[in-house]
């Protein structure tokens, strides 16, 4: 919680409660630095064509631009071999040229699972990266 605050709070993250993140703590990656956490990603399981969902993903202030960002892209990438997706997706408003450079193709809300097609916050206007998972 402590760690995406400072980003929902300037709203580059969604808002997620404490029992959102619990109940669904196995979806998280966590990078620690010095036995400090300092960077998080969560992949949800769409249930649907093959794909999952990055989202809370977060580099705390003091850590950016040491490479950790890549770190839990590598990390997200195996949790998505393993389970057995085909493809990764994100929403973002933000950043948008940080998926651009680790290999994600934007693309229209048609391409993302329909159940997650209508859950879309259209007033949020985000934009939406796909990568293929090898």
């Amino acid at each position: 919680m402590s760690l995406i605050k400072p980003f929902v709070e300037e709203g580059k993250i969604l808002p997620r409660t404490y029992d959102q993140i619990a109940e669904n703590i196995d979806d998280f990656v966590f990078l620690r630095n010095f036995d400090k956490l300092v960077a998080c990603v969560g992949l949800k399981d769409c249930k649907e064509g093959e794909m999952g969902e990055i989202y809370a993903l977060a580099v705390s202030k003091d850590a950016q631009n040491q490479g950790f960002s890549t770190k839990l892209l590598d990390k997200i990438m195996q949790k998505a071999r393993i389970s057995n997706f085909s493809k990764i997706f994100a929403l973002t408003k933000y950043n948008q040229q940080w998926f651009v450079n680790n290999g994600f193709v934007q693309t229209s809300i048609d391409k993302i699972p329909k159940r997650r097609q209508a859950l879309f916050d259209h007033q949020r206007n985000s934009s939406i990266f796909f990568k293929d998972v090898k």
